[in-house]
C-alpha cells in the first residue's frame, strides 16, 4: 500500500498527539509513594477506587477548551471520589506529582493552584464556582521549558506548599499547559490534575480565593495563544495565564 507524503505527515502528527497524553498515577510526600489515578485500570474498576488524585480522561488526553467544565479537574468532577480521602502534608512541605510520561518538545509552563475545601471536606466539592483558587507556583521558560525539564528528569514536579497556609483540607490544581500547537486559536492543550490534601502544622493565612475554573482562562489570553517557536527572547518574555502568584505566601 502506498501513502502520500501528506498522509505520512498527518500520521506522524497523530502519533505526536498520542505521545503527548500524560497523567499522574502517583504522588510522593516525604518519601512515601501514594497511588494517584491510573487511567489503565482505575476508570474500569467497580466500585470506583478511592484516590487522592481525581479521575483523568480514559485516553489520558488533554482539555482543549479553557471554558469547558473539564478545565477544573479534567473529568475528576464527573467522577468525584466515592468517599473522604486526602494525603497529609506538613505546611512548608512538598507534594511531588509523578507523571507517567511527557514528551520532549511539547513545550509549556507548569502551574500550581490551591483552594481551601469547605468544612464538609474535599471529596464532594467541585471547586468550580465562587472563585476559590489562588496560584501558589509557576515555572516558565528559563532557557528550557519546564515541560522539557520534567521530561528529562523522571517526569516529576515538586508542588511547594506555603508554610503559612492555615491547616485544613485543600484541593491542589496542578497543570501542564502544552503550547506546541498554541500559535493557532484552540491549539493549546491543558492537562489539569486535582489532588486532595490535608495541610498540617500550618500558619494563619486563610487564602481569599481569586480565580475560578472555568473562568480564569480565555482562549485568546497571551499565555494561551502563543508561539513557542519565536525564539529565546520571546520565550523568556512569556507570561503564563492565571495572573501572578498569590501575594503573602511564604516558602
Amino acid at each position: 500500500m502506498l501513502f502520500s507524503a501528506s498522509a505520512l505527515l498527518a500520521a506522524a502528527a497523530f502519533v505526536g498527539e498520542v505521545a503527548a497524553h500524560g497523567y499522574v498515577p502517583f504522588i510522593r510526600i516525604n518519601g512515601t509513594t501514594i497511588p494517584g489515578w491510573d487511567v489503565t485500570k482505575d476508570g474500569y474498576t467497580t466500585p470506583q477506587p478511592l484516590r487522592v488524585v481525581r479521575a483523568t480522561k480514559a485516553d489520558s488526553g488533554f482539555v482543549s477548551n479553557p471554558s469547558s467544565g473539564e478545565i477544573t479537574c479534567s473529568i475528576g468532577n464527573s467522577k468525584l471520589p466515592p468517599g473522604p480521602i486526602t494525603a497529609s502534608v506538613a505546611a512548608g512541605g512538598t507534594v511531588t506529582a509523578v507523571w507517567n510520561t511527557w514528551p520532549v518538545g511539547h513545550y509549556g509552563p507548569i502551574i500550581d493552584y490551591i483552594a481551601k475545601c469547605p468544612s464538609a471536606g474535599c471529596s464532594s466539592w467541585k471547586a468550580d464556582s465562587g472563585s476559590p483558587w489562588i496560584k501558589i507556583g509557576q515555572k516558565t521558560y528559563n532557557g528550557e521549558w519546564p515541560s522539557d525539564t520534567l521530561a528529562k528528569n523522571g517526569f516529576t514536579h515538586d508542588i511547594k506548599i506555603p508554610r503559612n497556609l492555615a491547616s485544613g483540607d485543600y484541593l491542589i490544581r496542578h497543570e501542564q499547559l502544552a503550547l506546541h500547537g498554541a500559535s493557532s486559536p484552540g491549539g493549546a492543550q491543558f492537562y489539569p490534575v486535582c489532588i486532595q490534601i490535608t495541610i498540617t502544622g500550618g500558619g494563619s493565612l486563610v487564602p481569599q480565593g481569586q480565580l475560578n475554573f472555568p473562568g480564569a482562562y480565555s482562549a485568546n489570553d497571551p499565555g494561551i495563544l502563543f508561539n513557542p517557536y519565536s525564539g529565546d527572547a520571546a520565550n523568556r518574555a512569556y507570561v503564563p495565564p492565571g495572573g501572578p502568584v498569590y501575594s503573602g505566601l511564604q516558602f
